[in-house]
């Protein structure tokens, strides 16, 4: 009865001044719109593309050459230095052979005599007198030290050592005073305007690499030089399994015989082709290749069909064409049907 009459004040109570009994609010459970992921895109479009591959050769040249003496003798006259430029023919050192020169001044005098016994005989001829044997002995003795002379004047100039062909004297290795003979080598000419360079190819591209195709040549600490094959070997060494190719390096350029020296060859150039960044370029669990494109503002997966790469591009030979527009940085972020925003 007590409980009742409290219950009936309270809600008398709450009449008089106005109020209400408290109500719950309502839960809000909507969730909160996610925010599209920025990236940045790529405008696909036809551009020529070229495919290298490269390999190591060295650079030579057909005229190098170590000039040896034709006679032996103690060498009297260097007559250029190292480094001196030289015409072919020009005198490079000179020999003692004043031996030789005796020797042909001895048979200068006996050839003087011969040729008067030689007149004096033919006038006796003229006369009658004589035989025709005495003319004919005369006659060949004249020739036979003419003959001789000529022997021993070719002896003479091997004493002198020339060039063997235009060029610059790169090593002389010889000293005056010193004696030089056939066996050993005196100076070394080098004609460096005629060089190339030479490489061995992997067989793997027989077929692949013919004359005319563009190479960049690359050495340290040097410009690129940009060449064409000039030669391609026919032969495959069954050691290596490799042929050769030669490349001529362009004049002036400053190259050393024996400098090591990367080939790019050039074996594919397309004018008009599709290539995207290798770094692009993802796949899926299957191992097939995909790209992520943008489309309606959305993430979309586009699965692609690459070719051969070259430094950091990549052919593409089907998946997508000219205006497709591929995320560039964030594609590895993104994932399919996920709302994307370009930022420049």
């Amino acid at each position: 009865m007590i409980r009742t009459s409290l219950l009936l004040s309270t809600a008398l109570l709450l009449t008089a001044c106005g109020g209400s009994a408290p109500e719950s609010a309502p839960a809000t459970n909507a969730p909160a719109a996610k925010e599209a992921r920025k990236v940045t895109s790529l405008d696909v479009a036809f551009a020529p593309f070229d495919h290298f591959f490269t390999v190591q050769g060295n650079v030579e040249t057909d005229r190098m050459a170590q000039v040896f003496p034709m006679t032996q003798g103690t060498v009297l006259r260097i007559r250029v230095e190292e480094g001196q430029t030289v015409k072919k023919g020009q005198v490079l050192l000179e020999l003692d052979n004043d031996a030789v020169a005796r020797n042909q001044d001895e048979l200068n005098t006996r050839l003087t005599l011969t040729k008067d016994i030689l007149s004096r005989q033919e006038r006796l001829w003229n006369q009658g007198i004589g035989t025709e044997v005495q003319l004919l002995e005369a006659r060949t003795n004249v020739k036979a030290l003419e003959e001789s002379i000529a022997a021993f004047a070719e002896q003479v100039d091997f004493g002198k050592v020339t060039a063997p062909f235009a060029g610059i004297v790169d090593r002389i290795f010889s000293k005056e005073g010193g004696m030089a003979s056939p066996m050993q080598p005196v100076a070394r000419v080098m004609d460096l305007s005629d060089m190339y360079v030479r490489a061995k190819v992997s067989d793997h591209y027989v077929g692949k690499v013919e004359a005319g195709q563009r190479v960049d040549i690359t050495m340290a600490g040097r410009d690129t030089l940009t060449s064409a094959i000039s030669r391609v070997g026919r032969y495959i060494e069954p050691a290596n399994r490799t042929f050769e190719v030669v490349v001529p390096v362009p004049e002036n350029t400053n190259l050393l015989p024996n400098e090591f020296a990367a080939l790019h060859i050039n074996d594919l150039h397309l004018d008009s082709a599709i290539s995207l960044p290798s770094s692009l370029i993802l796949q899926n669990r299957e191992g097939l290749d995909f790209v992520y494109t943008i489309q309606e503002g959305k993430a979309v997966r586009q699965p692609v069909q690459i070719g051969p790469s070259t430094d950091d591009r990549v052919l593409i030979l089907q998946g997508v064409t000219p205006g497709t527009i591929v995320i560039a940085r964030g594609a590895g972020q993104v994932v399919e049907g996920e709302a994307v925003q370009i930022i420049r």
